[in-house]
């Protein structure tokens, strides 16, 4: 549906803020209308053109034509937004995106049948209701192959949310035919305030359609400082000026393949790519000249901007005065556990970590607001605020430390970052065996690198001093990140299978072992956090807990009874989320789950396995033939990846989430009067260069003991693999319909 294709295209818009100024809708139609005209009369060659090459004829879709236009230029320029004039300066925003497609398939038709967008969206509260914000306009037009254009009324539409704070619509484009063309567009306009950091625009030149010719206009006022980056061979922008001395700024790219984006890429280091960022004029520390255009900045001067940002941090969150207050409390933390343990001080690092995780995510105060369910879990912090801090406390708990500045492997790496976002951050510990820390959330582990970071080389920032007020900060030298294995990244199935008594079902005892990069969004799922919680105080050596803390208050006694109940609820809720998860990972929702529980949390490098159990029983996996049965053995190993036609061919690298191993350890029951044949078809040796999916199958009495393990080797493969990683992936899903036969007899 194109309820996916327009999200897909934020990436290109940049999030923006609510126009909220009340306007009757003759206005608002009358700015529609104005729209629409300056879209559909753009004078761009591509537009008219409504063949495709025949070499393009048998594409389930084509992008004729895509155009992103940008403007950033004050209020006196702007065109279409009439709003009341503050007493500061504005900067007025429109990014318009208009595309033309050959819909050649259903498959393409079914994506472009229904556009779901956001019409509006209210500023942050604490901006004025009547200044800043954002309204979106959306035209679509189908253009037949005779040449008839029927434009589609987007006012027929079925609102999904409308309240004062946002709106929210979809338009169904009826009428829409395979052989058609189909000609849109997104507008969106806004106004922001001068000072405030936009967000960076993304002009990708790739798709998983081929695209005929793509083109970018961008108009920024005098006022305002230009930034842009061409990435991995994109065109650089033609700059000239107008005679208001606006930057303007060009590009176009022709004939660009497809590309399987939605397979195992990183179109940042992929996809020919421009990023722009236009920074408003006004106070800020990372400065940029007023009317310039930089063009591929060198990635030192981004690292200049990162001390900038970590000072302003520093200084703006007084983070220098937390850190002395929380070094003093983990150090009477520490002080209590040493009576109760005895703490080796190698292990002081991972003991400050949890015990600035626990402080973070598990503390609970009376004045907080109460969160115990899944929104909870998936808590993340603002994480270079949150290592800064830690390396902060780090330093004056006497344990040094660097901070290494860590580039995603699906953003751009070290050498072409463009803004001290495109970095995170990583503690390294510098003495002794090397300790890392990140913050990826509530159960993030010491010592764990996010899959991401991992086999990056990035360089480094250390803290050369501090005090309350003060920070001094130098570079070191650069640091690589090392790679995880498949052995340290597991899943593993331990299933013991039986047949009910009716024969109409398999009963299922799991357990399920998670290790490495595999265990956190499980854990997310289907942890609880008064269970977590509770394991985490009496780690850290914390005596009382929150619920004793406020029973024993006068003042907050009624909490601790409201914190019962929201725990009950939670716990009331907690099936569902294992059906949920049960039924995410064999494809099927099972019919009952009679027992569910956590065996081990994974809260800790110690103990860092996530382990769960569940029973549970699923139907339509056994059938019955004549006075046998036939057993769906195959589909024990859950859902597995299956390519389309279109993606077998494939000429780009392939990024994995990480190196990985599967085991499925199955013990099934044959019952009895019954006799077992088809084992020899369940044996598969596949293994090459980049994996192996190995099946090994043997009857013990009554027993058919499976083994199955896949293996990804690595999670990064040259383009030339792809043939081998096919054969894995083929020998998987052949497998998944291997069957065995139950024989009466």
């Amino acid at each position: 549906m194109q309820n996916r294709y327009i999200l897909s295209l934020l990436v290109f818009l940049f999030i923006i803020f609510q126009h909220s100024v009340a306007q009757t809708d003759a206005e608002y139609k009358k700015r529609v209308e104005e729209v629409r005209k300056e879209v559909w009369g753009w004078n761009i060659p591509a537009f008219n053109n409504r063949t495709i090459p025949a070499a393009l004829a048998n594409e389930s879709g084509v992008v004729i034509a895509r155009h992103q236009e940008i403007k950033a230029i004050s209020k006196t320029k702007f065109k279409f937004l009439v709003i009341t004039a503050a007493k500061y300066k504005e900067i007025y925003f429109t990014n318009t995106y208009r595309e033309m497609v050959k819909i050649n398939d259903k498959a393409t038709l079914e994506e472009f049948s229904e556009f779901s967008y956001q019409k509006s969206k209210r500023l942050a509260k604490f901006f004025s209701r009547n200044l800043k914000g954002r309204v979106t306009i959306l035209g679509i037009r189908i253009i037949k192959p005779d040449g008839t254009i029927k434009e589609i009324d987007v006012n027929e539409e079925v609102m999904i949310k409308n309240d004062n704070d946002e709106k929210q619509s979809k338009v169904a484009v009826s009428g829409l035919e395979v052989g058609d063309i189909i000609d849109y567009f997104v507008s969106r306009q806004e106004e922001e305030a001068v000072g405030y950091r936009t967000e960076p625009y993304l002009f990708i030149f790739g798709d998983d359609k081929p695209i005929m010719h793509y083109s970018v206009h961008c108009e920024v006022g005098a006022t305002c400082a230009v930034e842009y980056r061409a990435m991995n061979g994109a065109p650089e922008f033609k700059v000239k000026k107008d005679a208001d001395g606006d930057n303007i700024l060009d590009a176009e790219y022709q004939n660009i393949p497809k590309s399987p984006v939605d397979l195992w890429m990183s179109s940042a280091r992929q996809l020919p790519i421009l990023r722009l960022n236009i920074r408003v004029g006004g106070p800020r520390k990372i400065k940029r000249k007023e009317g310039e255009v930089y063009r591929n900045q060198p990635y030192q001067q981004i690292i200049e901007d990162v001390k900038v940002d970590m000072k302003e941090d520093f200084y703006g969150s007084q983070l220098g005065l937390v850190a002395e207050g929380l070094s003093g409390e983990i150090k009477s933390m520490i002080k209590r556990m040493r009576r109760q343990d005895d703490l080796p001080k190698d292990s002081l690092p991972y003991y400050i970590y949890y015990a600035f995780r626990y402080i973070a995510f598990y503390k609970v105060d009376a004045n907080d607001k109460i969160n115990v369910g899944l929104e909870r879990n998936y808590q993340a912090p603002n994480k270079k605020k949150f290592l800064l801090l830690l390396s902060l406390i780090l330093d004056k708990l006497g344990i040094n430390n660097e901070i290494i500045l860590a580039t995603s492997v699906y953003g751009p790496d070290t050498k072409q970052v463009m803004l001290a976002d495109d970095f995170e951050y990583i503690i390294k510990t510098t003495k002794n065996t090397p300790v890392y820390m990140s913050a990826e959330g509530v159960f993030t582990n010491c010592n764990y690198i996010p899959a991401e970071y991992e086999g990056q080389q990035n360089p480094t920032v250390v803290v050369k001093g501090f005090t309350k007020s003060s920070i001094r900060l130098d570079d070191e030298a650069m640091q690589n990140i090392g790679k995880s294995s498949a052995k340290q990244n597991v899943q593993t199935e331990n299933l013991k299978v039986s047949v009910s008594d009716n024969m109409e079902e398999l009963k299922i005892a799991r357990k399920t072992v998670l290790k490495g990069q595999m265990r956190q969004g499980a854990q997310r799922h289907l942890l609880l956090f008064e269970d977590y919680y509770e394991e985490e105080r009496k780690a850290l050596g914390v005596k009382e807990s929150f619920m004793e803390e406020f029973a024993d208050s006068r003042k907050n006694r009624s909490l601790a009874d409201e914190y019962t109940a929201a725990f009950a609820k939670a716990r009331s809720e907690w099936k569902d989320r294992f059906i949920s998860e049960i039924s995410g990972e064999f494809d099927t929702k099972p019919k009952d789950v009679t027992s569910y529980k956590i065996d081990n949390m994974g809260l800790r490098h110690t103990k860092p396995d996530f382990i769960y159990s569940t029973q549970f029983t699923i139907e339509g996996w056994i059938k019955r033939g004549g006075n046998n049965y036939i057993v769906d053995m195959g589909k024990l190993i859950g859902g597995q990846l299956q390519l389309k036609p279109e993606q077998l061919e494939r000429s780009v690298d392939i990024y994995m989430a990480c190196a990985r191993t599967f085991e499925y350890i199955i013990s099934f029951e044959i019952p009895q009067g019954y006799k077992a044949e088809g084992l020899d078809k369940l044996a598969v040796n596949t293994t090459n260069q980049a994996g192996s999916f190995i099946a090994d199958a043997k009857q013990e009495g009554n027993t058919i003991k499976l083994k199955i393990t896949k293996i990804y080797n690595s999670a990064f493969e040259r383009a030339d693999k792809w043939p081998k990683l096919i054969e894995i992936l083929n020998a998987a899903n052949d497998f998944q319909s291997k069957k065995i036969l139950l024989r009466k007899g």
